[in-house]
């Protein structure tokens, strides 16, 4: 059995730690935090800051309308959703990237000659004919703006001046 003293130890160390993250809470968030903790058997609250500051804080919050009470809150479930959905996002781009560039490890692999064309499987040789594609593909957009710059930045031909 706990005794009394051993209760109200306990109870108080809850109580500092819980004001101490109310306190950091506040400071992170830059919001005003008031604690009022009521105890079973005890007729006067816990209060933190002080009661002056809950007072303040409590009064400006039951100023509010309802409709500026909830304006910013968002329900837990919307946040981990958001929160859920940036993360698999990010899992698939990573995933995308290592997949692109575990076939560009391929081809030089093959193009240096430690691996064989025929020791790769199906899924690798269309891998590296997308890549090849998109190779060709950038290359053909870089040298079509090589060219773009070329005809735009040629100074004019000695031969224009004697025409």
């Amino acid at each position: 059995m706990i005794s009394n003293s051993d209760e109200s130890q306990r109870k108080a160390r809850r109580i500092t730690s819980l004001s101490k993250q109310a306190n950091d809470l506040s400071t992170l968030c830059d919001i005003p935090i008031a604690l009022i903790i009521f105890s079973p058997g005890e007729t006067n609250p816990t209060i933190w800051p002080n009661e002056d500051e809950a007072k303040v804080i409590v009064t400006r919050y039951l100023s509010h309308t309802e409709n500026e009470k909830f304006k910013n809150l968002v329900k837990l479930e919307t946040y981990f959703s958001s929160k859920l959905e940036e993360k698999e996002n990010n899992i698939r781009k990573t995933e995308q990237r290592n997949k692109e560039k575990k076939i560009e490890i391929t081809f030089n692999r093959l193009y240096e000659g430690k691996v064989n064309i025929f020791d790769l499987d199906a899924t690798e040789i269309n891998e590296l004919l997308k890549l090849s594609a998109l190779t060709q593909d950038k290359l053909n957009d870089r040298k079509k703006r090589l060219e773009q710059q070329s005809h735009t930045s040629q100074p004019p031909s000695l031969l224009s001046n004697f025409e």
